[in-house]
C-alpha cells in the first residue's frame, strides 16, 4: 500500500479546556471511539454499494471511513492517512462534521448563553443503607472543532517501540515529507479550517472541489467540511438545516468574543456561511443560499461583520 495522503488534525482550544476540566475535556476521546465505530459499523451492516439507487450509494461512501487507512490519535492531534486523496478529502468533511455534531445542539439551546457548552445530567449514586440517588451536576461539552492541515506526498507507516504499562509495545506511527508539511500548514490560518495547497487541489474530482474554496492567503485551499450537512439532491429544502451550524457557531463565539479564541470562533461563523454559499451554488440554489445566509446574519445582528 502506497501512501499519498496526510492530515493533521488539532483539537481547538483542548488546553485550554484540559485547564478548566480535564475530565470534560477528554470526553473528546470517547467521541473519535463513537464516531469511529459508528462508521465502521455502518460499512459491514449496510455497505455502500447495498443501497438501492446510485445517489444513495454515493452519499453512503461520502459518509464512510474506508478511505482512512491510518487513524492515529495523540493527545489533542490526529493524524490520517490514505492512499485516495479524492475520497479521503470527503470522508474527511463527513466526519468532521458528524464529530462536531454530537454535542452541537447544546450549543443551539444553551442552558447558559454566557457558557454555552455547560450541561445540567443527572448522575447517579448510592445513598443511606445503599438506596439508589440521583443528583443533577454540571458538566462540559466541549465543542470538536479542528483545525488542521491536509498535505500530498509520501506518507511513510513504521512502528515504533514504545512502553505501555512497563511492557514493550510496538506502536503505528508515520513518517515523511508530507507529514512534516501537514502539520507545518496547521498554524497557517485562523479558524476550526483544515487547509491544503495546491498540488493537493489539482487531483480532486470536479465533485469533490464543489467542497472546497480558496483561502484570504494565495494559494492555500481549504475543505469546507459544514457543507456537508447538506445532502445533493434534497434541493432547498436544506437550507432549513443551515441554523443547526449556524446558531450555535453564533452562540460559541458571543461567549467567546473577549477571550483570546474570539477569532477562531468568528471564522468558525464565516465558515457556516461560506461553506451554504458554495454547496447551493455547485446545485444550482445559489441565490436562494445567499437569501437564506443573510436573513441569519441579520438575525443575530452581524451584517457589518460578515459580508456576503
Amino acid at each position: 500500500m502506497k501512501l499519498n495522503s496526510v492530515a493533521y488534525l488539532d483539537l481547538l482550544a483542548f488546553s485550554n479546556h484540559v485547564r478548566e476540566s480535564t475530565p470534560d475535556a477528554l470526553m473528546a476521546f470517547e467521541n473519535y471511539r463513537t464516531i469511529l465505530e459508528q462508521k465502521i459499523t455502518d460499512a459491514i451492516v449496510h455497505p455502500p454499494e447495498t443501497y438501492p439507487s446510485a445517489e444513495l450509494q454515493k452519499l453512503a461512501e461520502r459518509d464512510a471511513v474506508n478511505s482512512f487507512n491510518y487513524f492515529l490519535p495523540f493527545s489533542d492531534s490526529v493524524f490520517i492517512a490514505s492512499d485516495n486523496p479524492d475520497l479521503f478529502l470527503k470522508q474527511l468533511g463527513a466526519f468532521i462534521l458528524h464529530y462536531f455534531l454530537m454535542t452541537s445542539r447544546v450549543y443551539e439551546n444553551p442552558e447558559d448563553t454566557a457558557n454555552p457548552t455547560k450541561v445540567t445530567i443527572p448522575s447517579l449514586g448510592k445513598g443511606a443503607e445503599g438506596k439508589l440517588t440521583v443528583s443533577r451536576v454540571e458538566v462540559n461539552w466541549y465543542p470538536t472543532l479542528f483545525r488542521g492541515g491536509i498535505a500530498l506526498g509520501d506518507v511513510i507507516p513504521i512502528n515504533l517501540l514504545g512502553i505501555v504499562e512497563n511492557k514493550p509495545t510496538r506502536i503505528a506511527n508515520l513518517a515523511g515529507k508530507a507529514v512534516v508539511k501537514a502539520v507545518g500548514l496547521e498554524s497557517k490560518i485562523k479558524g476550526p479550517r483544515i487547509i491544503f495547497e495546491k498540488d493537493f487541489y489539482d487531483v480532486l474530482s470536479a465533485d469533490t472541489r464543489n467542497y472546497v474554496m480558496e483561502t484570504e492567503v494565495e494559494g492555500i485551499y481549504e475543505l469546507l467540511w459544514t457543507a456537508f450537512l447538506y445532502i445533493p439532491g434534497n434541493g432547498i429544502t436544506d437550507l432549513n438545516d443551515t441554523r443547526k451550524l449556524f446558531v450555535p457557531s453564533v452562540n460559541l463565539w458571543n461567549a467567546n468574543k473577549d477571550t483570546k479564541y474570539a477569532e477562531h470562533y468568528f471564522k468558525f461563523v464565516e465558515l457556516v456561511a461560506s461553506g451554504t454559499i458554495r454547496f447551493f451554488d455547485a446545485h444550482g440554489n445559489k441565490d436562494a443560499a445567499i437569501h437564506r445566509v443573510k436573513e441569519m446574519i441579520k438575525s443575530v445582528g452581524l451584517e457589518d461583520k460578515i459580508k456576503i
